[in-house]
């Protein structure tokens, strides 16, 4: 029997009716999926759904003024031009697209776009997009974690010059970072969070405060108070579970009950 999950059941504390914390992923790779009709029901048990930010709050201009470097500023300024021009080879038959069109943009939109390129694109949404649409069309009340703003606000909160060191090991290294982020899309099929959170701390480096510990804070907070009045099928990103600062730890000290789901019909052969 498989005793990894990503599904939480949340319970106690005077919450308004079982709720539930789910981890996700950002890929259309159909392997990741699996058993999203049994994810559905679940989702159908409570009367609203959220993911990390409302989508619907999403705004693209916003997004490319947050993410934009200080003026006068470039990709080339943080690394050097025979770097700079293995990224840019990386990047183009990674993506297809030119690096020169992002040179002004922060280096975790190239990171995030370069690692976005390793999955297989099976689906027509990502994986977390998928089950917000699922959600909405279900009528379901269509919750955020944190706010569009609260997650703009992380690009002012990040070292340009940490993220321009994993750029830079992009560059010189591809082949083990692609085996790394291939290696964490197992670890997710494979369910072990802990394993997972584990690589995803040690794949962020400093950057992890930000990305991780300060916003489990932030979406365990927003999860108690919206708890109170609604059940909610809430879907985050499966590195924010496990670890001692992570959100299921977070609800245990919170006074919650917290207690593993195995969702799929597999965990019982």
């Amino acid at each position: 029997m498989n005793k990894s999950t990503l599904l939480y059941q949340i319970d106690g504390n005077n919450i308004a009716g079982t709720s539930y914390l789910f981890g996700t992923m950002h890929v259309r790779d159909r392997s990741a999926f699996r058993a999203i009709d049994r994810l559905e029901q679940y989702i159908q048990s409570c009367n609203s759904f959220a993911a990390e930010f409302d989508l619907n709050d999403a705004d693209m201009m916003a997004l490319e003024r947050a993410s934009t470097l200080p003026e006068g500023r470039a990709i080339g300024h943080y690394i050097n031009p025979s770097i700079y021009q293995k990224l840019a080879k990386v990047f183009g038959r990674e993506t297809g697209l030119q690096l020169d069109l992002f040179q002004y943009r922060s280096p975790i939109i190239i990171i995030n776009m370069i690692a976005e390129a390793q999955f297989r694109n099976d689906e027509v949404y990502p994986l977390d997009h998928a089950l917000y649409r699922i959600a909405k069309s279900n009528g379901k009340l269509m919750l955020g974690l944190e706010t569009f703003e609260d997650q703009l606000q992380v690009f002012s909160k990040l070292s340009i010059e940490e993220q321009a060191r994993t750029l830079k090991k992009i560059a010189t290294h591809f082949s083990a970072y692609r085996q790394e982020i291939i290696r964490a899309e197992v670890l997710y099929r494979s369910r072990d969070i802990q394993k997972l959170y584990k690589k995803t701390k040690k794949s962020i480096g400093s950057m992890r405060k930000v990305l991780l510990y300060d916003r489990n804070q932030t979406m365990v907070h927003q999860f108690m108070e919206f708890a109170q009045y609604n059940s909610i099928f809430a879907a985050v990103g499966a590195g924010h579970l496990a670890g001692a600062k992570g959100m299921l730890r977070l609800l245990k000290q919170k006074g919650y009950q917290v207690r593993p789901v195995y969702y799929d019909e597999d965990d019982n052969n």
